[in-house]
C-alpha cells in the first residue's frame, strides 16, 4: 500500500539532505531538506557567559522561528516552539562536550522554511550539522525520526504532516548515530505499551537507515 506522499509502505524514510555553510554572517550553518520541509540552522560566535552562568561547562542556547510562508501553512503555535527550542537545546547540551567552551555559549538560531512533517527530524539534523560544521566537538552526531499508528494500526516512520495530522499516536527519537545514545523521546496520542515499545524501534529504525547518508553528506561538507 502507497503512502500519502507516493512511498511505497517498505520504504521506511524519505532521502534526506543535508548541506552546510549556506549562511553569512554567522559562525556556521547547515540547510536540511526532507520531502518538502526545509529548515536552516545558524550557530553565532561564542559570546562569553555573564558572570551568574559561568562554570566548568559551557551552554548552549536554541531558538526557533518560522518564515511568513511556513506560519500561513500551519496554524502558528508560539508555545509548541517555545517547548521544541528548549527541548533541542537538552539535545544540544547532551551532545555537545560542553567542558572544552568553558565560560562560553553557543547561540543557535533555527528557521524553518517549510514545514510537511518530520520537522523534529529536519530541526535536529540541522542543528548536528551546523554545530560541526563550527567545529564545535560533540560526543556524536545526532539525528531524529518520528513514527506513528495509523487509523488502519500500520506503523509508519518519518511523516508528513497530513500522516502527523491523521495519526492516532506517534513519536519521535533523538538520538546518536554512530554510539547509539538516546538524548530526548517524545510520545503524543494514546496507545498500548507494546504500541510504544513498536514505535520507539520504528523511529529508530529509521535513524540507522539515515546514519551512512548523514555522515557522508556532513563529512564531505
Amino acid at each position: 500500500m502507497k503512502r500519502l506522499d507516493g512511498r511505497q509502505s517498505t520504504e521506511t524514510v524519505r532521502a534526506i539532505h543535508v548541506v552546510t555553510n549556506v549562511l553569512a554572517n554567522c559562525h556556521s550553518s547547515a540547510c536540511v531538506e526532507i520531502g518538502q520541509t526545509r529548515v536552516l540552522c545558524g550557530v553565532r560566535p561564542p559570546q562569553q557567559l555573564v558572570q551568574e552562568y559561568r562554570g566548568t561547562r559551557g551552554r548552549v542556547s536554541c531558538q526557533l522561528h518560522r518564515t511568513s510562508a511556513s506560519s500561513s501553512a500551519v496554524a502558528e503555535d508560539n508555545s509548541a516552539d517555545r517547548d521544541m527550542a528548549l527541548a533541542l537545546e537538552g539535545v544540544a547540551e547532551q551532545a555537545v562536550v560542553l567542558e572544552r567552551i568553558p565560560q562560553l555559549l553557543v547561540e543557535v538560531l533555527i528557521e524553518v522554511v517549510h514545514d510537511d512533517g518530520a520537522l523534529w527530524d529536519a530541526a535536529t539534523t540541522a542543528l548536528s550539522a551546523a554545530l560541526t560544521a563550527g567545529g564545535v566537538e560533540l560526543y556524536d552526531t545526532f539525528t531524529a525520526c518520528s513514527a506513528a499508528v495509523r487509523a488502519d494500526g500500520a506503523i509508519v516512520a518519518d511523516l508528513t504532516r497530513e500522516e502527523e495530522a491523521a495519526a492516532t499516536a506517534r513519536v519521535v527519537v533523538c538520538g546518536g548515530v554512530s554510539l547509539g545514545g538516546l538524548y530526548y523521546v517524545c510520545h503524543q496520542g494514546a496507545c498500548e505499551a507494546a504500541t510504544m515499545g513498536q514505535l520507539v524501534q520504528a523511529a529508530t529504525k529509521g535513524m540507522q537507515v539515515r546514519k551512512a547518508l548523514l555522515l557522508e553528506q556532513i563529512r564531505n561538507q
